[in-house]
């Protein structure tokens, strides 16, 4: 049977659950720690643009274990990368539990995202391989909603930890959920490997780490010693050559991490570059505000986890529908509209920074979840339409790389602008107000770009279909 005219199998459907809910505690304990952040700041003695870490870092690691997915997707069967994922979480999560020092809890961290990295793509692979066309956008639109509920648990998941227990909890309290999704996993999953004799581009792969780990530590040294210092200065000129080392060597090198034909599509770059730029916005924001809730505010972690739930649970209801809604209506109407909700979103906060409270923070960041939620999951399924089936696994590579990294570097840079700004005189409510007010401008420009590089996809779409 071709994938067009099969059904959709039990051992499908259970492979999906045991991957979706594996990234969904990977995100859970991610966003559940952003909550933390002033707490470990006092209990570990590090400043945040070291605390930061434990989520940039963690999404970097993230980051370089989905673009090597295309490659552990054709060469290894579900069941072996899934045994893989859930040891290392299991392994991460008993280590940052017991964790009494920073560098322990970062090295947990790092073991975790291995996990993530490996879980993500292998859920979407599932979807993409095994789910008709015609219910793809539905089936991606579940997956966003499992997904997505781990941002809408997190931050009230932490908080209410950290508030009532100890932030420790975070992990213990997940150990019966590891046990039941390793059940289901090791029982159902049962995809196997497609091309045994792919070949892994070692030195590609070390070129891009090089790349991206030089980024995130450039804009760690603006955090610590503004943007126009020399380190500052220094890493970029160094990012720079990575980048041209990088570009060299994928012209030259007959082996590469994913199929780069995917990009010759203009319609699949603009998609790229909006889902790079969707996630960019959705977790530098979920970094931002709850900082800002505690540091400017003055509101315990729970309160600052609990104004995020309403808009984050209400997009992660809302990700099925969008996803039903392309399968109907098609692919742009949906993402435009999420795009332009996320525009309104990101103007509220800039216009309404100086006034802003824990309600008006809940309310702004409902607008942004439903935005996102309309546009998210429908970017990638867009996208992955327009390649052909052996190339989904490059393509799901491709696009969950640029949302993890979007993450890594979007915790980054807005972090290391309020870091810049704390290194003002003043008082730190002041001056991390004022670099939270200088972030709400770039998610705001970010947003802006994501809504433009649809609409010109849309474009090139009509012009090929009339063509």
């Amino acid at each position: 049977m071709t994938q067009q005219n099969q059904s959709v199998t039990k051992n499908t459907l259970y492979s999906i659950l045991a991957a979706g809910l594996l990234s969904f505690m990977g995100i859970l304990v991610e966003t559940s720690m952003n909550v933390t952040f002033p707490k470990l700041m006092q209990t570990m003695h590090v400043p945040l643009t070291t605390v930061q870490w434990l989520t940039t870092g963690y999404l970097l690691v993230v980051t370089m274990m989905m673009i090597a997915s295309a490659h552990l997707l054709k060469r290894y069967p579900a069941k072996q990368l899934f045994l893989v994922a859930i040891s290392c979480f299991t392994v991460g999560a008993v280590l940052a539990a017991c964790a009494t020092t920073f560098p322990v809890l970062m090295t947990a961290r790092v073991i975790q995202a291995l996990s993530t990295g490996i879980s993500t793509p292998l859920l979407f692979h599932i979807i993409l391989t095994q789910i008709p066309r015609r219910q793809t956008g539905t089936y991606n639109g579940m997956a966003a909603m499992i997904i997505s509920l781990a941002p809408a648990l997190g931050p009230t998941y932490g908080g209410l930890l950290t508030t009532n227990v100890t932030w420790r909890a975070i992990f213990w309290w997940l150990l019966p959920l590891i046990v039941i999704v390793f059940l289901i996993g090791q029982t159902h999953l049962d995809l196997p490997a497609n091309d045994r004799h792919d070949r892994f581009d070692w030195q590609g792969f070390v070129w891009l780490a090089a790349l991206l780990i030089g980024l995130d530590l450039t804009f760690n040294q603006a955090g610590q010693h503004g943007f126009l210092s020399v380190n500052f200065g220094i890493g970029l000129l160094v990012s720079l050559g990575l980048m041209f080392g990088l570009i060299h060597y994928n012209r030259q090198s007959a082996v590469h991490l994913i199929d780069l034909k995917i990009f010759r599509n203009l319609v699949v770059d603009w998609h790229l570059l909006a889902y790079f730029l969707l996630q960019f916005i959705n977790i530098g924001s979920s970094f931002v505000l709850p900082n800002v809730a505690q540091l400017v505010l003055g509101q315990d972690a729970f309160t600052a986890g609990l104004m995020l739930l309403p808009g984050a649970l209400l997009g992660a209801s809302l990700a099925p529908v969008a996803g039903h809604l392309l399968d109907r209506v098609g692919a742009y109407r949906p993402i435009l509209s999420g795009l332009v909700a996320m525009v309104i979103g990101c103007l509220a906060l800039v216009l309404w920074q100086a006034k802003l409270t824990v309600i008006l923070i809940g309310s702004f960041y409902l607008i942004l979840r439903v935005g996102f939620a309309f546009a998210f999951g429908n970017t990638i399924t867009n996208a992955s339409q327009q390649v052909a089936m052996h190339q989904k696994a490059d393509i799901n590579a491709a696009f969950n790389m640029a949302q993890q990294y979007a993450g890594s570097l979007g915790t980054g840079i807005l972090a290391a602008i309020i870091g810049a700004c704390q290194l003002m005189p003043g008082a730190a409510k002041t001056t991390t107000a004022a670099g939270a007010h200088i972030d709400y401008w770039v998610l705001l420009l970010l947003a802006g770009i994501a809504l433009g590089s649809i609409w010109q996809s849309r474009r090139i779409s009509k012009e090929s279909r009339n063509a």
